[in-house]
């Protein structure tokens, strides 16, 4: 029987890397979980407390939506043009000094 969803939120492939491995751990994995697990592994270029602060940084500091910072984190952009094709530059309002910051802040906390 599936379980019910009590609540919705993104969260970063840190976050996903970090649930699913407690699962793991308290049993089998699905098919999918294995999978979700595997990609969250090898695309995770941070620590999950790491990367949830830095969402709600940019959630904060730049006025990026939950979805737009978590995209941010999990792409981990390293130079402003990744980082205006995460952000569509039509919809943001970062000048290119922000754009710089956060491209900052991302390549130091990766791991």
């Amino acid at each position: 029987m599936p379980k019910e969803i009590i609540s919705e939120e993104e969260i970063t492939l840190p976050q996903v890397k970090k649930v699913l491995t407690q699962r793991a751990k308290e049993g089998e994995l699905s098919f999918q979980q294995s999978i979700t697990l595997e990609h969250a592994s090898t695309f995770s270029k941070m620590a999950p407390a790491v990367s949830a602060k830095l969402v709600e940084k940019l959630m904060k500091d730049y006025k990026l939506s939950r979805a737009q910072a978590v995209q941010v984190v999990n792409i981990a952009p390293i130079n402003p043009e990744e980082l205006k094709t995460i952000l569509d530059a039509r919809s943001s309002d970062l000048t290119d000094e922000q754009i710089l910051e956060i491209i900052d802040l991302i390549v130091n906390k990766k791991s």
